[in-house]
C-alpha cells in the first residue's frame, strides 16, 4: 500500500489507531493469504465515513470487522486492503426503559451489553454460539443467532433500526424506534445479514425484553440416534423449549473433552427453558415424566453444559482447522437427513460429527479435515449434498471459501435471480470494494452457464 494512503488513513483515524504492522494484521485475517494491508480502529460514524470515501477512490477492498468470530466463515480479506475494526465503537448512546429499546455502536461486545442491561432488568435476547465475544454489529452483520433461534427466532426480529455507512461513504439511517414504522422498503432487515456487503452497520436500535425469573437446562443421554430424534420430536412439539440441540456420540465426546463431562457414550439431547418460574417447572416436570434419564442443570452447572457446547468447534477443529457444513431441511424431513448422513459419514469416515439445532431444521456437519483440503472429501461433501437436495433442503459450505453449492441454492430460485442481485449489488456498491469475498456474493463471483 503507498505510503501516501497510509498517512491519508492516520490522518483521518490517528497514527496509533492506523496499524500496518504484521501482527494486527495477523489478527484480522487468516494464513498467509488472508491479510488485510492495513488495520483502521475509527472512533465513530464519521471517521468509518471518511475512511470508506478513500478506499472508493484508490479501489480498495473494504472488511468490516468486530470480534472476528465469524470472519472464516464469509469475511475474510482475500484480496488485502482495508480491515476496519469497529470495536472502539462500543458506547451505549441510549437506553430508554420505558420503549424497551437501546441505541448502541456496532463495536459492543454482547457481554458488556448484557452487564449494562442487567440493572434494568433487561435483555437483548441473541445469542449466538460466542456470545461473550462477539459484538452487537457482527451479529447483526451476519444475522447470527445461535440455539436460542428455536425460541426467539433470528437477529432480525430483535432490531428496530440501524446506521449505516454506504459503500460510497454516505450515511444512511432506517428504522425507528416503533414496532411499525416501514414506509418503503425494510431496509433494515434487508442490511441486516449482509455480510458488509452492502454497507457498514456502526450503530443499532436493538429491542429489548424483560429478564426471564427462571432459567433451567436439561440434558438427556440418549442410547442412539434414532432415540434421541423421537425424544428431540417430543421436546420440540409438546414444550415451549427455547433452545434444543440433538449432538451425536462424538460431538458429546467433543464436549467431554471440553469440559462438561457427561458421562455418556451415546449421543444427547441439550435444551434450555426460561420463563415464569411456574411455566418452567411444568415444563421439566413434564419431561421427566417422561424421559427418566433426564438431568436438570441449573447455575454452574447448566453453564459449564452451554460453554462446552460453546467450545465443541474449536475443539473438534483444533489447531489445523476443519470444515464446517451447514445444512437446512424441512422438519419433517431431519430425521430422515440425520440418519442417513450418518451412516453416510460412518461408511466414509469416522472424524465427523453432527450437531443440530433440531428445532430448526439446521445442521452443522463438522468434518475433520483442514478447510484447504477440500478436495479430500469432496466426494463426501457432494453425496451430503445431494441428500439434503433431495429432501428438499440444501447444503453450503461456511468456511471454504468454495461457493459452488452456495451458487446452486441461488440459481434454484431461477436464473435471473443473479442478475437481479448482482444490480443490487452495483446500486449499492458501484466500486465493488465490500467484502469482495463474502459467501454472500456468489452470485457476482459465478459463471451462472456452468449452473444447472
Amino acid at each position: 500500500m503507498r505510503q501516501e494512503i497510509i498517512a491519508a488513513l492516520e490522518k483521518i483515524v490517528g497514527q496509533e489507531n492506523c496499524r500496518v504492522d504484521e501482527a494486527v494484521r495477523r489478527q484480522h485475517g487468516l494464513g498467509e493469504k488472508a491479510l488485510p494491508d492495513a488495520v483502521l480502529f475509527p472512533g465513530d460514524s464519521q471517521q468509518v465515513a471518511a475512511i470508506i470515501k478513500l478506499a472508493a477512490g484508490e479501489g480498495l477492498p473494504v472488511t468490516p470487522w468486530g470480534a472476528g468470530t465469524m470472519a472464516p466463515r464469509g469475511l475474510l480479506p482475500l484480496e488485502g486492503g482495508l480491515a476496519i475494526n469497529l470495536t472502539r465503537m462500543n458506547k451505549i448512546l441510549e437506553y430508554d426503559y420505558e420503549n424497551m429499546t437501546a441505541y448502541v455502536e456496532a463495536g459492543l461486545s454482547l457481554k458488556d451489553l448484557r452487564e449494562a442491561l442487567r440493572v434494568h432488568n433487561l435483555y437483548w435476547p441473541v445469542e449466538p454460539v460466542e456470545p461473550d465475544t462477539c459484538t452487537v454489529g457482527g451479529c447483526v452483520a451476519t444475522s447470527a443467532s445461535g440455539p436460542s433461534k428455536l425460541g426467539y427466532g433470528d437477529t432480525k426480529f430483535h432490531i428496530l433500526g440501524l446506521e449505516v455507512v454506504l459503500p460510497t461513504g454516505e450515511i444512511i439511517r432506517t428504522g425507528g424506534k416503533t414496532v411499525k414504522n416501514v414506509q418503503d422498503y425494510d431496509n433494515t432487515r434487508f442490511l441486516a445479514g449482509s455480510w458488509g456487503s452492502l454497507g457498514i452497520i456502526t450503530r443499532v436500535i436493538l429491542k429489548l425484553r424483560p429478564i426471564p425469573e427462571k432459567e433451567t437446562t436439561l440434558f438427556l443421554p440418549c442410547r442412539d440416534l434414532e432415540g434421541a430424534i423421537a425424544a428431540a420430536r417430543t421436546i420440540r412439539n409438546e414444550t415451549l423449549a427455547i433452545a434444543l440441540e440433538l449432538l451425536d456420540s462424538l460431538a458429546v465426546k467433543a464436549m467431554d473433552q471440553a469440559g462438561y463431562h457427561s458421562d455418556g457414550q451415546g449421543p444427547a439431547l441439550l435444551a434450555f427453558f426460561n420463563g415464569f418460574t411456574e411455566q418452567v417447572e411444568a415444563q421439566v416436570a413434564y419431561l421427566r415424566e417422561k424421559f427418566k434419564d433426564a438431568r436438570i442443570l441449573e447455575g454452574e452447572e447448566a453453564a459449564a453444559a452451554w460453554e462446552a457446547r460453546r467450545q465443541l468447534w474449536p475443539q473438534f477443529a483444533g489447531a489445523t482447522g476443519a470444515i464446517l457444513a451447514s445444512v437446512t431441511v424441512p422438519f419433517t424431513a431431519l430425521a430422515e437427513f440425520l440418519a442417513k448422513a450418518r451412516a453416510e459419514l460412518d461408511q466414509n469416515r469416522k472424524g465427523a460429527a453432527l450437531v443440530a439445532h433440531f428445532g430448526n431444521s439446521h445442521v452443522h456437519i463438522l468434518l475433520d479435515q483442514a478447510p484447504k483440503d477440500l478436495d479430500g472429501v469432496r466426494e463426501l461433501v457432494d453425496r451430503l449434498a445431494s441428500l439434503a437436495e433431495n429432501l428438499g433442503g440444501y447444503l453450503i459450505l461456511d468456511n471454504t471459501g468454495d461457493l459452488s453449492y452456495t451458487r446452486r441454492r441461488v440459481a434454484s430460485r431461477g436464473r435471473i435471480i443473479f442478475e437481479l442481485l448482482q444490480r443490487v449489488k452495483a446500486a449499492f456498491d458501484p466500486k465493488g470494494i465490500m467484502t469482495p469475498n463474502s459467501k454472500v456474493l456468489a452470485y457476482v463471483t459465478t459463471d451462472t452457464r456452468a449452473v444447472s
